[in-house]
């Protein structure tokens, strides 16, 4: 039997390792985030972090919640190879829990890089998995949410493994958000064929064999628009289009804001429509997507955003439950399984390098030793 499948078959209910260090409001909003959640849903929680500072946000013991202690904290400026070093920090403990079927489950709000890196040296990849893909969840304009991998695992990508964060993306896609028979794009510059780089064409002629329900290429514009339940990139392009859009939203409720607070007569307006702003805010707040999976980790890992508040870590600790009962890296499994192998024959043994943000690049690398 499969390790996720021991898990899940031998721990009732879920049991979610949370990095009680990660994230910039740590760990005050992490541990007020799993306080909401013990209380809401059918989980049990291991808080992985300083027990002492852990302790001091916790008014009382709780039934579902424990603390694992973990001397050391990755800062998020910390470069993934700190995993190395660290090996009693958050990220390593609450992975090795996860390894030793303590958790069903991990979670962290802080340095992706380093939760990827720990992640590969710690369970590394499943079987056929030529390279780990981060995704990013967002709501689209048809009232669904999509998928968007890679956004920053890999920044330069040849078409076989983009084929296959698409056959990824679609597996989770129709375990954990339900979307019967998902349609498949990919980020290009136009939408004909024959757009975009040697990589683009490729990739294109890849999914239209490979994917049933492919809609072609997607445009920046249409990303938004849900023109597709899951669009594939590489790590370059995908990270830029997700931070893009991350700063225009942020950029246009504070453009509203500052309109509706020169005038009496805005403010007046404002508070007619404030059931509108409200539906509209709740649309593009990440709190409400709560995090996603490492597409292609042997094991079930979830980052979230580093800005998380209260209701983020809620969300991430239901989306880390729903991975695992919809059994999303066995499905992930089986259906690399069904498809052609990608002989990837550039694999080193140098680790990763950091990028500015604390995303990784070319992270696959760091492969356990």
């Amino acid at each position: 039997m499969r390790r996720s499948a021991q898990r899940s078959a031998r721990q009732r209910p879920i049991t979610v390792a949370l990095d009680a260090m990660g994230g910039d409001d740590a760990p005050g909003a992490i541990v007020r985030g799993a306080l909401s959640a013990a209380r809401e849903l059918d989980v049990d929680i291991i808080l992985v972090g300083r027990g002492r500072e852990i302790r001091s946000h916790l008014p009382a013991a709780q039934r579902n919640l424990r603390i694992q202690e973990a001397s050391e904290a990755i800062t998020m400026d910390a470069p993934p190879t700190a995993v190395r070093r660290m090996r009693d920090s958050s990220i390593m403990v609450g992975l090795g829990l996860l390894e030793d079927g303590e958790a069903d489950a991990f979670l962290s709000f802080g340095n992706t890089g380093a939760v990827m890196a720990g992640s590969l040296f710690t369970l590394g990849r499943i079987p056929g998995v030529a390279r780990p893909a981060l995704g990013a969840l967002f709501r689209n304009g048809r009232g669904t949410t999509s998928l968007l991998l890679d956004v920053g695992a890999n920044v330069e990508a040849r078409p076989q493994h983009l084929a296959q964060f698409a056959t990824m993306g679609r597996a989770y896609v129709e375990r954990v958000l339900r979307h019967r028979n998902p349609s498949v794009g990919l980020l290009n510059v136009g939408e004909e064929e024959g757009k975009g780089t040697s990589l683009h064409q490729e990739t294109y002629r890849l999914l239209e064999r490979q994917e049933l329900n492919f809609v072609g290429n997607i445009e920046g514009n249409q990303l938004i628009a849900g023109a597709a339940d899951v669009i594939v990139a590489d790590g370059f392009t995908g990270n830029v289009a997700v931070k893009l859009t991350e700063g225009l939203a942020e950029q246009l409720f504070g453009e509203l804001k500052r309109s509706i607070e020169s005038s009496v007569i805005h403010m007046a307006g404002a508070w007619l429509m404030r059931g509108a702003f409200q539906g509209l805010r709740a649309h593009w707040d990440y709190a409400k997507v709560g995090s996603a999976p490492l597409f292609g980790i042997d094991g079930a890992v979830l980052v979230g955003h580093g800005r998380a508040n209260v209701e983020a870590v809620t969300s991430g600790i239901r989306s880390a439950r729903s991975v695992v009962e919809a059994g999303v890296v066995d499905a992930i499994r089986d259906a690399v399984a069904g498809t052609a192998p990608v002989d990837d024959d550039e694999v080193e043994e140098e680790a990763p390098q950091p990028q500015r943000d604390g995303q990784v690049s070319d992270t696959w690398r760091y492969e356990r030793r």
